[in-house]
């Protein structure tokens, strides 16, 4: 509260009920800045030099005369004619105080008392312009008292006041406002409303643009493509091929491991037996016992019972990578499951996992142990690792993808978000071959294979409808078609640049979530009394803010989820007004009770 200081001087016996009314309201108004003489004074109090002390210490004085406030006698006479009345003692205090502005104030239609009946030591209080309440316009005439003793012209403090306790109630509201909308926004996270429009997976898709281009292992994106077809006077995909293809895919095993490639991946799934499987498991085992080993990678899309989905001699001879892509919104934004926590698994910081992916086996040889899901780390059997393998976050899948049967309703994935490269990028002539030409050292020289990982999949095919592995990814409201092996050579990069980026955990989103609907909450009552254009320009200000923090982030690889932070400081932001709209409503409901 704020205003003057107000003494109420007034007697008992003729306006005790309007006295207590005219209190009452001005409490409302000004608070603890409100002194009724004698009922202020404790028991026990010296009352003149209380009086004295109070009076002292008032901005106004208060002068309530009602309609027998002159007569009001006692066995001696009227008492305002006795030296020791209180009233009398009062008015005399306030009248010989400089600085200290006394108000009389009519109540019940009392008439203004003449100067001649008044003592000689008030009669200047006579001279001095006096208020009115009625009891018919109380709340008029209380509101017209307010601005005069302000000093403002009439209504302006009224408004004023009104619009204090707007920001009153709007400030004692705002903590159950922003836990609310937190617990709302949370909900809409965890519920995936927020997907509809996948506004949070463009935004984040923006921030990792922030992480600037993967650098790491060199990778040679090897393209089966209708070049390819030609060459090799077959079409890729029917059965009665397969064993075909997986002869040639045994010589560019050789050909690679003599070259001295890191390893060779193969974007593509081996479920069922052919007659050229021997001679493929034969090429992986001998490019595996060369004197600088090559790995060999198959794919698998799905698991059988436990294991995955791969033709046991090739299981043994290599290594399964899991072929499955997450798609997080609308193409804006891609991940990969490093790895799989099965559902039986015991909880804590260090878990059992499985099932890697084709991006994590085609840099790590050693067999994937446990996740330390505290650290985000990714544990191997034999030592630790001097550069641990980090995954972004924890994720739990909850109905399981007929595109990724690899892990299973109720596991958790260890995702892996991928930074896509630009268009064209795994096109260009210097990170891609075609199939055909791979084969033929006088096409492909050694040194081009030499100490990189050469990643094998299907591209553009002679027939656009053989291959059925072809994704959409946006850049913006640009859309455009990226083959598989594309987005996995976007894994592979990623995971080897060695800056995985991080997405938050629960604890900091829900950190995040509160911080951005205190920040909206604390606008809503800094920026009441602004005018519209300037609340808006202050939010946009805000919003703008906390992006560039979030940018700011993404550059050391920490992904927020943005969009869902600045639309919960909006929802916080409207709330603690509309707890404004509410509290203006029922100031205007209440207003004629006081």
């Amino acid at each position: 509260m704020f205003g003057p200081r107000l003494f109420v001087s007034y007697r008992r016996a003729d306006s005790e009920d309007s006295a207590g009314r005219l209190f009452e309201a001005l409490k409302a108004r000004f608070g603890e800045r409100v002194f009724l003489d004698t009922s202020s004074i404790p028991y026990g109090e010296d009352f003149r030099r209380v009086i004295r002390t109070r009076i002292a210490a008032s901005d106004v004085v208060l002068v309530v005369i009602g309609t027998q406030w002159l007569t009001a006698a006692d066995e001696r006479g009227p008492r305002l004619q006795q030296p020791d009345d209180p009233v009398r003692f009062e008015i005399e205090t306030a009248l010989a105080r400089d600085g200290v502005r006394i108000v009389p104030v009519r109540i019940g239609g009392a008439e203004a008392p003449p100067e001649s009946a008044l003592p000689a030591s008030i009669r200047a209080l006579a001279a001095l312009n006096m208020a009115q309440l009625r009891n018919s316009t109380f709340d008029v005439d209380f509101n017209a008292l307010v601005d005069q003793l302000h000093g403002r012209m009439p209504g302006d403090v009224v408004r004023e006041l009104d619009g204090w306790g707007r920001v009153k109630a709007a400030a004692a509201a705002w903590p159950i406002a922003t836990l609310a909308v937190t617990l709302a926004a949370l909900l809409a996270a965890w519920s995936g409303a927020l997907d509809l429009l996948h506004i949070d997976t463009h935004t984040q898709r923006l921030l990792l643009a922030a992480g600037g281009v993967n650098s790491g292992e060199p990778v040679l994106l090897v393209g089966v493509d209708a070049a390819s077809e030609r060459a090799r006077g077959r079409p890729f995909g029917p059965i009665e091929h397969a064993a075909d293809w997986r002869r040639d895919h045994a010589r560019l095993i050789d050909r690679a491991a003599r070259a001295g490639a890191s390893a060779v991946v193969f974007d593509m799934f081996f479920e069922r037996a052919t007659e050229a499987d021997a001679e493929l498991a034969a090429a992986a085992r001998r490019a595996f016992a060369a004197g600088k080993p090559t790995r060999v990678v198959f794919g698998v899309r799905r698991l059988a019972g436990d294991a995955p989905d791969l033709q046991p001699g090739l299981r043994e001879a290599g290594q399964p990578g899991s072929l499955c892509l997450i798609d997080r919104g609308g193409g804006a934004l891609w991940s990969t499951p490093l790895a799989v926590v099965p559902r039986a698994t015991t909880s804590g910081e260090l878990v059992a996992a499985a099932h890697p992916s084709l991006s994590l086996a085609a840099l790590v040889g050693e067999p994937l142990r446990a996740a330390d899901l505290s650290r985000r780390e990714l544990r191997f059997k034999g030592p630790l690792r001097a550069t641990p393998v980090q995954f972004s976050g924890v994720e739990p899948q909850r109905r399981d993808r007929p595109s990724c049967r690899i892990a299973r309703a109720g596991d958790d994935q260890l995702t892996l978000l991928l930074r896509v490269a630009p268009p064209g990028y795994w096109r260009d002539a210097a990170r891609h071959v075609s199939y055909a030409d791979a084969l033929d050292p006088a096409r492909v020289a050694d040194d081009r294979l030499k100490g990189g990982v050469l990643l094998v999949g299907a591209m553009a095919l002679e027939r656009n409808d053989s291959n059925d592995d072809i994704h959409v990814v946006r850049d913006g409201l640009a859309a455009r078609q990226v083959f598989g092996v594309e987005l996995q050579a976007d894994a592979i990069a990623t995971l080897a640049s060695g800056r995985v980026p991080q997405l938050l955990t629960v604890g900091w989103h829900l950190a995040t979530t509160l911080l951005a609907c205190g920040v909206g909450a604390a606008a809503a009552l800094v920026l009441y009394r602004k005018p519209r254009w300037w609340r808006r320009g202050a939010l946009i200000a805000l919003a703008l803010a906390w992006m560039l923090v979030a940018w700011w982030l993404a550059t050391r690889d920490i992904v927020l989820n943005a969009a869902h932070d600045v639309i919960a400081m909006l929802l916080s932001y409207l709330a603690v007004r509309a707890a404004q709209w509410f509290a203006r409503t029922f100031q205007r409901l209440r207003r004629p009770s006081t």
